[in-house]
């Protein structure tokens, strides 16, 4: 009976979560005192063994049904891990693919634009754009640059192409019809001669915009894909601009050559009269940028250069206003 006690009190010990081998056998041999104390504490361990080895038998075969199953669904598990991962593995491929023919179509787009540019003649644009036969009225157009634009007008966005001629300006909107799978309608035509190009410089989020302003009052604001595709259409226009500028110059000199020099009672000659239109113009564009020069002012916090785009402002309107040929009044 004691044995008995002895084993249930040890077997509570080993049960015990903070159960430590050392100190359990070092009390178990401290109160040893003789080999025969030695030889029963030996077969007392024995029986915890063996209790604890029975006990252990028991539970395994009452719980073999929750073993089995554990086994099934661990099995099943790594059968689903599997599908998973090959799963992953179609849809890392189709992505992949994806990218490649995304990046194959947008090369293509960008092979077609150029030839689009580089092979399109007027009668060809004429056929391609809606409305677009009065651009036949004068010989000697060709087409330098086109491509997809998007414009802003009234806070709304819409795709438009835009056409830059030689002399002239022409947006255009898509439609679809029966007979074509693409075509355009002609929008607007502005001749570069009554136009101001701005680019947008005060707000990041418009630095791939620029703005065409129709003199008197008519303005139009283009979003493009990036800042070089922005560059690029500034460039050529203010250099069509001045091609253009340059030959009516010359045809100028050209008709006066021919005619002869214009009466001394004329107040004002025929160059006199461009050089103004000019010089206002070139106020009218600084006049249209000032808004945006002073908001890039104000946020860096430059004031006295802000003040003094101001007075230049106030200088260049007095200037416009004391402008009395009757060509120049608007």
């Amino acid at each position: 009976a004691v044995v008995s006690t002895q084993s249930t009190g040890y077997q509570k010990k080993l049960k015990n979560e903070n159960f430590k081998p050392k100190e359990f056998v070092h009390q178990l041999c401290k109160n040893l005192d003789n080999a025969q104390d030695l030889y029963s504490m030996r077969k007392v361990v024995e029986g915890i063994k063996q209790t604890n080895s029975s006990d252990l038998q028991h539970n395994v075969y009452r719980n073999y049904g929750q073993f089995i199953e554990t086994s099934k669904e661990i099995t099943y598990l790594e059968a689903e891990m599997y599908k998973l991962g090959h799963l992953l593995t179609e849809q890392k491929a189709l992505i992949s693919a994806l990218t490649d023919d995304h990046t194959g179509l947008q090369k293509s787009e960008s092979r077609d634009v150029t030839s689009l540019t580089e092979d399109l003649s007027l009668s060809n644009l004429v056929e391609l754009v809606q409305g677009a036969a009065v651009l036949q009225d004068i010989p000697d157009r060709k087409l330098i640059h086109n491509g997809v634009l998007t414009e802003i007008r009234d806070e709304e966005e819409r795709e438009v192409r835009m056409f830059l001629l030689n002399d002239c300006i022409m947006t255009a909107l898509p439609t679809r019809s029966a007979w074509m799978s693409e075509n355009y309608k002609m929008s607007d035509l502005l001749e570069l001669k009554n136009v101001t190009v701005i680019e947008s410089k005060a707000l990041s989020s418009s630095a791939a915009t620029f703005r065409i302003t129709q003199y008197p009052a008519s303005t139009y604001t283009y979003q493009t894909d990036s800042e070089q595709v922005k560059r690029e259409w500034v460039t050529l226009i203010k250099q069509a601009q001045q091609d253009c500028k340059e030959s009516a110059a010359e045809e100028a000199a050209i008709d006066c050559s021919a005619v002869g020099s214009p009466s001394s009672s004329e107040q004002y000659t025929e160059g006199t009269v461009e050089e103004n239109i000019r010089r206002k113009n070139f106020q009218l564009e600084k006049l249209m940028e000032l808004p945006e020069h002073l908001d890039v002012c104000i946020a860096q916090r430059n004031f006295d250069d802000a003040v003094r785009r101001i007075r230049s402002a106030k200088q260049g309107i007095a200037e416009l206003e004391q402008t009395n040929h009757p060509e120049l009044k608007a």
